[in-house]
């Protein structure tokens, strides 16, 4: 049997409270909804960020698209999914613009948006919605809300639809972010920062074919097959490698410039 479904009320939401959900930041959040809590029509997952250091929570395939972009943008240092709008703010929103808030049974329902985002010394908020949904006047003025208490905040919002996610760039950073932990592949601290570093300055020379690369570092380093192109995804993910991701990855493909 799938685990029950939570039943809103306004016990369930102040149990979510002293719960600490939509708290703290980093590896401390808690995310407002968990995959397990209400049905959703996407397909949820449940995903490791190594930069973060905890699991995440997506619930639709476009939010997990877009999950990987932000987890290798080097700009971006923190990540807060499933962000908790405050409850007696949304309503009065939704009062002065005569808009029915949302509302699950009796109690009212608390808005979230999908992804409050740290990139530099700024946030953004962002929603993840399908093209076609935009059609629906219901959650068009969800979206109202959404944007009059962003805006009241200074901070700036947006929607992201699947057509403005690249998809090629999606994938690559999938490959990217799902390498196993450096520290764990090469214990020693001196010995893994020298490996990179060797990685590193070869992969400079362009006349150097990347599987020569590869083969080198680890005959070099006793590591096993596939490591050193594990090394190469954190060197990326570093960003000491730059490349333009919006090409799909091909380590069998010949070297180019900004390719790998």
């Amino acid at each position: 049997m799938g685990k029950k479904r939570i039943q809103w009320n306004e016990q369930t939401y102040l149990r979510f409270l002293r719960e600490g959900r939509g708290q703290g930041s980093g590896q401390e959040y808690i995310p407002w909804i968990k995959i397990h809590d209400f049905p959703s029509k996407g397909v949820c997952s449940r995903i490791y960020c190594e930069k973060t250091h905890r699991i995440h929570h997506l619930l639709s395939h476009n939010e997990e698209n877009y999950f990987y972009m932000l987890s290798c943008d080097p700009l971006v240092t923190d990540i807060r999914e499933q962000f908790p709008l405050r409850l007696s703010e949304t309503l009065e929103i939704a009062k002065r613009m005569h808009i029915r808030h949302p509302q699950k049974g009796s109690f009212p329902f608390v808005l979230t948006t999908d992804f409050l985002i740290s990139r530099g010394d700024r946030l953004e908020a962002r929603t993840i919605k399908s093209a076609g949904e935009l059609q629906n006047k219901r959650i068009c003025e969800k979206f109202s809300i959404e944007y009059a208490y962003w805006k009241s905040k200074g901070i700036d919002w947006k929607i992201v639809t699947d057509r403005n996610i690249n998809k090629d760039k999606a994938l690559n950073c999938r490959w990217l972010s799902q390498p196993p932990k450096l520290n764990e592949l090469i214990p020693d601290h001196q010995l893994r920062s020298l490996v990179q570093e060797v990685f590193f300055r070869l992969y400079q020379n362009m006349d150097i074919p990347f599987s020569a690369i590869c083969g080198f570092i680890e005959q070099r380093y006793s590591l096993s097959p596939g490591n050193a192109l594990c090394i190469f995804r954190h060197l990326v993910l570093s960003g000491r490698i730059p490349l333009n991701l919006d090409v799909r990855i091909n380590p069998l493909e010949p070297r180019t410039a900004g390719g790998i």
